[in-house]
């Protein structure tokens, strides 16, 4: 056993849980003697009709070939015992299991910092209301919770009455039979003083083995042998609670077996319409969404009484990204699931740099009616307070978060007023937004006779087809690309140009069609036409033939900004785009300089930005309402890069989806798309709550 194989990681992941739940028995022994009690339940069977299994034969038979032995009462003195907690559990465990096996289980084990965080986001009233932690794994909410509860009784009651409270009210679920024990002893050294002055010989810890969501097998839990009569049963045979607190598995949905996929489809994908971004009936989401917010959500619907509340901690994109759409609907089935707050840990990683992904608490209340702006707290570093590496000592505690990091109040809204769906923004990041425009914005080409300027396919045969461009209307513009295109005759390079004798040398057809047009071209009443020869137009100039060129429709409201260059037009070739009369337009020699400022225009800060901005009137994107905003210089910072390299993504995906109607292609979510807008959402608003892009720090 000892000496494993690497090659069998499943069986060397069997050996270590054995070994680690081999030692927390030996230190749940050592407590029982030292502290004078004992647990009545303390294998992962009890009391739950689950996995029948004696671990504890196993594990001596693992710890007899590794030479080794588990700690023994003589080992650990009474203050050892009420000094340890559910996060020394946790060090041991992570030295006992490879990081590799805990992340392939979803178990991302939460500084007791966060835990202790999530707990104080509960509304809590009368010492007898119920905490439930779904997936408790080693402990750390359930610990949380149970010192909440002891510092509201302190001084009230007698510390055996103050363990028979906790117990009757504090609960914990989880698949994992070694984490249920690790569970159980976490339990009761949290409950360690109260049961080294008690006389309590004995003690069940409410701790159980099942599975939550009953997706793999339906675990009857014997909740009434506690006497907790607030967790009574619903109809459906499910205990209700108070309050729900936890971090929910962080599993991908294509890590799931196919059985467990269909168990999800089959139980609550479609019934509850778990996956509003898309496929609902057919797939849970796309591969790399995780499940983490249909756990907690359903959890919501089975376990939490009617007004109760939670929290839970969750991936940050939730706030914006596609699997976080079931989230930002604030409900589940028929139940309305309000999100009241929110504890951004903004780029911090309180789980450690092992760990590539932001977090947040998400405070829940049930049957509450939604509302906006949610409240937001923003943690970040202290100035100065040095590299990554520093956060997860800063989450040991909530005091020392309070104590090592700094905080804003925030609050968040959606990009889009009328769909609380959408991505939600930082109102101080958006009001930063607002700032210095260091990029010339242009007008498009305006010439006042469409009917001359225009060319169809079937007039090209009597045109120069040099003259002739791809152009651009407000129908073809949308977010990171173009939905098609016109064809334009453009008879000069610059407006005002007085080229007619080389046109009618160089271009003799292109000469002669317009000057059949003379008098309609003549009576053009706009003053912007005067200059040059009788076909002049406006809008034309260097700027024009830009190599690269951010281009957005001025008129109505459509934020939909885009990089054009050249476009292979099956007539013409490859040829530069040349922007409307609707369109505005940003010229750039640099590609990257484009992409990056495409991305914050498109980014949901900015959106908000321009929509608090912009009137509802004929001309609400025009130069005058862009140029508020904040458009740095681009110097090629690593923040302003992965911008540009993410918009160059983004221009990457959507010609794949533009052959279909342009009716359907707006009332489609492309889910790559979607993903990666997420990512720009989230760099922007931490950009501008970091001041990066405001008027004094540009770069």
């Amino acid at each position: 056993f000892a000496r494993m194989d690497a090659e069998r990681p499943r069986e060397r992941l069997f050996v270590d849980a054995l070994y680690y739940d081999f030692v927390v028995d030996g230190l749940l022994t050592a407590a029982e003697e030292t502290l004078g009690f004992e647990v009545t339940n303390p294998g992962p069977r009890g009391p739950a009709d689950a996995l029948d299994v004696d671990f504890g034969s196993l594990g001596s038979k693992v710890a007899d070939a590794a030479s080794v032995s588990g700690p023994a009462a003589t080992d650990l003195d009474r203050e050892d015992l009420l000094d340890a907690g559910v996060s020394d559990l946790r060090a041991l465990y992570e030295s006992v299991l490879a990081r590799e096996a805990r992340l392939a289980l979803g178990e991302y084990n939460t500084p007791r910092g966060v835990a202790e965080l999530a707990v104080e986001q509960l509304d809590v009233g009368a010492p007898t209301e119920t905490f439930l932690d779904p997936g408790c794994g080693s402990g750390v909410f359930l610990a949380a919770a149970i010192d909440r509860k002891r510092e509201a009784l302190a001084g009230e009651r007698a510390p055996a009455d103050v363990v028979d409270a906790v117990t009757e009210s504090v609960l914990g679920i989880d698949l994992n039979p070694v984490t249920v024990e690790s569970a159980k002893l976490g339990y009761v050294l949290a409950l360690g003083p109260e049961l080294a002055a008690a006389d309590a010989p004995e003690v069940e810890v409410p701790v159980f083995l099942g599975d939550a969501l009953a997706l793999t097998r339906e675990d009857p839990l014997a909740v009434d042998e506690f006497g907790t009569e607030r967790a009574r049963a619903d109809q459906s045979g499910t205990f209700a609670v108070d309050h729900l607190v936890g971090n929910p598995p962080w599993t991908t949905w294509a890590d799931l077996t196919d059985r467990l996929k269909d168990a999800w489809r089959d139980t609550y994908v479609e019934s509850l319409d778990l996956f509003p971004h898309g496929g609902a009936a057919a797939r849970l989401g796309h591969g790399n969404d995780d499940v983490s917010v249909q756990f907690a959500l359903v959890c919501v619907r089975r376990y939490l009484r009617a007004g109760g509340d939670a929290a839970f901690v969750l991936k940050r994109d939730a706030m914006k990204g596609p699997a976080g759409t079931l989230l930002r609907s604030q409900r589940v089935g028929d139940r309305s699931v309000a999100v009241r707050s929110v504890q951004d840990f903004t780029d911090l990683r309180p789980f450690g740099d092992q760990v590539d992904a932001g977090a947040a608490v998400y405070a829940l209340s049930a049957d509450d009616d939604p509302e906006f702006p949610i409240r937001a707290t923003a943690w970040t570093r202290e100035s100065g307070s040095g590299a990554r590496e520093t956060d997860a000592p800063a989450f040991s505690s909530a005091d020392a978060m309070r104590a090592s990091l700094a905080r804003a109040e925030t609050s968040l809204v959606p990009v889009e007023p009328d769909d609380p769906t959408s991505a939600w923004v930082r109102r101080d990041a958006e009001r930063r937004a607002l700032g210095d425009c260091h990029h010339e914005i242009r007008h498009g080409l305006k010439d006042d006779a469409k009917d001359v300027f225009s060319v169809e396919a079937g007039d090209l045969a009597a045109l120069d087809a040099d003259l002739v461009y791809p152009y651009l209307r407000s129908k073809h513009v949308v977010k990171y690309g173009l939905f098609g295109h016109d064809r334009h005759l453009v008879p000069m390079a610059r407006a005002g140009e007085d080229n007619e004798d080389e046109l009618r040398s160089r271009y003799p057809d292109t000469y002669d069609y317009l000057a059949r047009h003379r008098d309609r071209l003549e009576a053009r009443g706009s003053s912007w036409l005067d200059r040059g020869p009788f076909y002049s137009l406006f809008g034309l100039g260097e700027y024009t033939w830009a190599d690269y060129k951010v281009v957005w429709c001025r008129l109505g409201f459509k934020p939909h900004f885009a990089v054009v260059s050249t476009v292979a037009d099956p007539e013409l070739g490859e040829r530069p785009v040349v922007p409307g009369d609707h369109c505005m337009f940003v010229a750039c020699e640099d590609e990257h300089e484009a992409h990056f400022l495409t991305a914050l225009l498109n980014s949901a800060p900015y959106q908000t930005c321009l929509r608090d901005l912009a009137s509802e009137g004929k001309a609400s994107l025009s130069k005058s309402v862009v140029s508020k905003l904040a458009l740095p210089a681009y110097r090629g910072t690593p923040d302003q890069r992965r911008l540009a390299d993410l918009s160059m993504a983004a221009h990457d995906i959507v010609p794949e989806h533009v052959d279909v109607s342009k009716r359907e292609y707006n009332r489609t979510t492309i889910d790559e798309l979607a993903a990666v807008q997420a990512e720009i959402d989230d760099l922007v608003e931490e950009l501008l709550a970091d001041g990066v892009l405001s008027p004094d720090e540009t770069g």
